[in-house]
């Protein structure tokens, strides 16, 4: 059924931080009664608690997709994932909103001076006038021409890219979509000289999407499927469950108490190796085979340089 946003409105300042609350809730601890979720969203007049409830969910569905359902076997709500588009870029999109609005209001308050917060190096605003225009061409289906600054092959060179998704990483934005040659990602900080084409193209996110979903990083390579298996020693077992290496993460030798050992289901690429590299002898791989001897070479080389 098609959504119709023309009776609603962005969500205000007060929504924002009342959405942060409750999809944080209902992650952490679903089947909740209406009462126990208007209490954490500081409804305190009980007349217009329900209502206001009911609107804020009624909202998030028609206009971010995101669908909140009461389970009547159970007796309470929880966020429905198969009828909800990205929950994970949402919750993303709600601590940006959430975090600009703490910002605005502490920033009026003179003792809480900008000092007491550290940004990275970098400012992301100096990716602003690129993320626009790329974001531009992505909703109109257009073509972007650009210099792209190549970090590793230390040249420029021009490219003309049909872009079809925004995807952060590190942060970092990256534009990824198909150039003459295939699928590319560029990173939006290092391309120059942007211009939007004219001739409009069918865009194929959907596919792009579902080829860069079984990579780590942005690195997209053509190798097979392959499963994963990893073992690590137990200290990192928190770690890699709040923040999993991937979608496809979970835990295997569950009897195992020594070590943490986990499968992936992945087309293994360049940020991957980084990613198990940087672990050192935390980390051991046991399978594929080629893979392990793969690393193995790697630490040989890194232990030579001492």
């Amino acid at each position: 059924m098609e959504k119709d946003i023309t009776e609603h409105k962005p969500l205000n300042s007060t929504q924002v931080a009342q959405t942060s609350i409750l999809i944080d809730s209902l992650k952490k601890r679903p089947y909740q009664k209406i009462g126990q979720l208007v209490v954490k969203l500081g409804i305190t007049k009980p007349e217009i608690s329900e209502r206001t409830f009911y609107r804020l969910i009624d909202k998030l569905f028609v206009i971010y997709g995101i669908k909140i359902r009461f389970d009547y076997s159970i007796g309470g709500y929880f966020i429905d994932e198969k009828e909800s588009s990205n929950t994970e870029s949402f919750l993303s999109h709600i601590e940006i909103l959430a975090t600009a609005e703490l910002f605005t209001s502490n920033f009026e308050d003179k003792s809480n001076p900008l000092s007491l917060v550290e940004f990275e190096t970098k400012a992301i605003t100096a990716t602003i006038p690129n993320f626009k225009i790329v974001l531009e061409a992505i909703q109109k289906n257009l073509p972007i021409s650009f210099i792209h600054n190549s970090f590793y092959h230390r040249k420029e060179e021009e490219y003309t890219l049909k872009p079809y998704f925004l995807k952060q990483y590190q942060n970092r934005w990256y534009a990824i979509g198909e150039t003459e040659k295939g699928y590319r990602t560029f990173g939006i900080d290092r391309i120059e000289n942007i211009t939007i084409g004219t001739k409009k193209f069918k865009p194929k996110t959907e596919e792009a999407k579902e080829k860069f979903s079984n990579v780590i990083g942005l690195n997209y390579v053509d190798h097979k499927l392959e499963t994963i298996k990893l073992s690590f020693h137990s200290s990192q077992k928190p770690y890699l469950e709040s923040l999993p290496l991937h979608r496809s993460q979970k835990e295997i030798n569950l009897e195992n108490g020594e070590t943490f050992d986990i499968e992936l289901r992945i087309h293994p690429n360049f940020e991957f190796r980084q990613q198990i590299l940087k672990y050192g002898s935390l980390v051991k791989v046991l399978e594929p085979k080629w893979l392990a001897e793969e690393i193995k070479e790697e630490q040989r080389k890194a232990f030579e340089r001492y």
